[in-house]
């Protein structure tokens, strides 16, 4: 019994999940406040499969600042991407996930 035991503890610990090379961005999001609530779930669910950090903002001052925008055209939703923004890669990857 105690040979058991013993060959338990000498086991290798199971390996975590490497992060992907983006884990840890943050992508911030200008969301048109009528938009929210058809949005937030896919953008959260799309940003936590990537590790991401999300900051999702309704406010004004965020139009100038926002990595992605989100708006609605004639009940379409449309994104806008921040020229030079440092996650603009991920604002990409997270328009096209979202807005199909």
């Amino acid at each position: 019994m105690l040979c058991a035991v013993v060959g338990l503890a000498c086991r290798r610990p199971a390996r975590a999940r490497t992060p992907p090379a983006d884990a840890g961005t943050v992508v911030t999001v200008y969301v048109a406040p009528k938009a929210v609530d058809r949005l937030m779930g896919r953008l959260t669910g799309f940003a936590a499969s990537h590790q991401w950090a999300l900051s999702v903002r309704t406010d004004s001052a965020a139009l100038a600042e926002a990595d992605l925008v989100v708006a609605e055209s004639a009940g379409v939703l449309v994104g806008r991407l921040r020229s030079g923004s440092p996650a603009a890669a991920q604002a990409r990857q997270l328009a096209d996930a979202v807005l199909k």
